[in-house]
């Protein structure tokens, strides 16, 4: 994490006392440790990919938020990044934070071949089930030859009814469902799909439960307190931090990634490798 601090300060000194985005777009603005964690190992485990398989070249981060996570990789590749970002907000601070780089509002903005890694962290799960393929065709576009796209999503199959509660995540999938959709993305490209497994992605029994029924709570509560919703984000995730670390062991930042039919954990990557 030590590593990763640099960037997520430079994102909170671009912020200020703005808040920015409450669906994940501003990582070290409002996330619990268990998220934050969760983010910090999926990105790390695209650049473990990349340097696995030589892809050399620009990085593009779709969905990117501030940035912070993904500035982090690119140094660590010594890669030109690129960011894209719908929200106004977080590309204003992804600007101050990280004046290098070159940020944008639309996929359309960047030239199809034109990274060697393409990433979408924790983003399918925000898209309809029917334009998911769509846009994986678009992402996949952007991968030079020998290039990567790597995703990462979360897998609720394990939660109450299947589902974190969670209003944004209208388009969550498993393992089974995320290898196909990139198989059919990527017109038989080399797909792998893996299951991430460590204390960030562990699901007991107590969360597997609580956690589906307060979001469902939240979704119903929140537009009532209008702005002051977002006021309350960043407190709630220190709280809920105090109880887990109250509640049980410490959590710890180690992470193993299995093959995606092997394990429990809550998180999958997957992997599809362009053509050389």
């Amino acid at each position: 994490m030590a590593e990763v601090e640099p960037f997520l300060v430079a994102a909170d000194l671009a912020r200020g006392n703005t808040y920015v985005n409450h669906e994940g777009g501003d990582v070290g603005g409002h996330s619990t440790e268990r998220s934050l964690y969760r983010h910090v190992a999926n990105y790390l485990a695209a650049a473990d990919l990349a340097d696995r398989f030589a892809a050399r070249g620009p990085v593009l981060d779709v969905g990117s938020g501030t940035g912070a996570l993904a500035a982090w990789v690119a140094q660590r590749l010594k890669a030109e990044l690129h960011l894209v970002d719908r929200d106004p907000a977080v590309r204003a601070v992804a600007l101050r934070a990280f004046p290098e780089v070159r940020v944008h509002a639309e996929l359309d903005e960047v030239g199809t071949a034109t990274a060697a890694l393409v990433m979408g962290m924790e983003i399918l799960e925000h898209i309809p089930p029917a334009e998911q393929l769509g846009f994986l065709r678009r992402l996949f576009a952007r991968v030079e030859p020998g290039g990567l796209l790597v995703l990462s999503t979360p897998d609720e199959s394990g939660y109450l009814g299947g589902w974190s509660g969670y209003a944004p995540h209208i388009g969550p999938v498993d393992a089974p469902t995320l290898a196909n959709l990139l198989q059919v993305a990527t017109d038989g490209a080399e797909v792998r799909v893996w299951r991430m497994e460590g204390d960030p992605y562990h699901l007991g029994p107590v969360r597997r439960v609580a956690q589906p029924l307060a979001n469902r709570v939240w979704t119903r509560v929140g537009p009532l307190l209008g702005a002051l919703a977002s006021r309350l984000a960043r407190p709630a995730a220190g709280g809920a931090d105090i109880a887990r670390r109250y509640a049980g062991p410490k959590l710890t930042p180690q992470v193993r990634a299995l093959p995606a039919d092997r394990g429990r954990g809550t998180g999958l990557i997957g992997v599809a490798r362009s053509a050389a």
